[in-house]
């Protein structure tokens, strides 16, 4: 199964920002929003929709995604080991490099800012053989570069883009529903239930599973520390709705 890894350092992180939580002062940002590429490998088992992730893997229509739209002429390019890939000029109103890598081989396939694909034997050739990814454009840019084994070959296809984060939607009890993005959380949060439907959760329930109540309460890193191991190995479930936050359609697990 191709596993796309947001961070490289997650497990370490998430240990690290339990500490901070509780020695930040009352006005910092949470960390999950200053850390969005955290979000879908924070626990074992979530799929959390995430603005940047969703336009990703085409979930342009989700409230809150990112709508992606393509500036110019695709580049295309494959090879083997570590490389560099040349863009050309940047076009007007691009604001990020949308990476579409294939892996010809087994490996861990690094993108500029930290992000990777990783592909096992037996993605090669398969629908899960790769994936998609959108890189902040740095001022100046006109190249990415992979970052891999000097055995294990790759495709890519590179393409400059703008990206608008759209607005979450409303539904008829005035709870907003979307995905997670720069702006934070909206009442009813995109997730993927255990039985494979696209729902929502409630954002106040998920915040009690996933610890982000818990965390207000701690005083020490100490405490935080204790929560933490004492969740090791235990499932939480919260129930998955319709946008309406009232229908039933499946649970979300936190396998910890």
């Amino acid at each position: 199964m191709t596993q796309i890894d947001f961070d490289p350092v997650f497990s370490a992180a998430i240990r690290n920002e339990l500490d901070a939580r509780v020695s930040a002062p009352s006005s910092a940002v949470p960390f999950w929003r200053r850390h969005l590429r955290l979000g879908a490998g924070i626990f074992a088992g979530v799929s959390i929709l995430i603005g940047g992730a969703a336009a990703a893997v085409g979930l342009l229509t989700m409230p809150g995604a990112e709508e992606v739209t393509e500036l110019g002429a695709s580049v295309v390019e494959t090879a083997t080991g570590t490389d560099a890939v040349q863009l050309g000029a940047v076009p007007d109103g691009a604001t990020g490099i949308l990476v579409s890598l294939t892996c010809l081989t087994p490996g861990t396939f690094t993108f500029d800012d930290g992000a990777s694909i990783r592909c096992a034997m037996d993605d090669v050739g398969g629908r899960s053989g790769g994936g998609s990814y959108t890189l902040n454009l740095q001022p100046g840019q006109q190249s990415i570069n992979i970052t891999t084994t000097p055995e294990s070959s790759w495709t890519v296809t590179a393409t400059y883009v703008s990206e608008r984060t759209t607005e979450w939607a409303v539904n008829a009890n005035g709870e907003t529903y979307g995905v997670l993005n720069e702006s934070g959380q909206p009442d009813l949060i995109a997730v993927v239930a255990t039985n494979g439907n696209d729902g929502f959760v409630h954002a106040a329930e998920l915040a009690h599973a996933n610890g982000s109540e818990q965390a207000q309460t701690f005083t020490s890193p100490e405490q935080a520390l204790e929560w933490q191991d004492s969740m090791v190995g235990k499932a939480v479930s919260v129930p998955v709705y319709e946008n309406d936050g009232e229908t039933r359609i499946g649970e979300f697990t936190i396998q910890y």
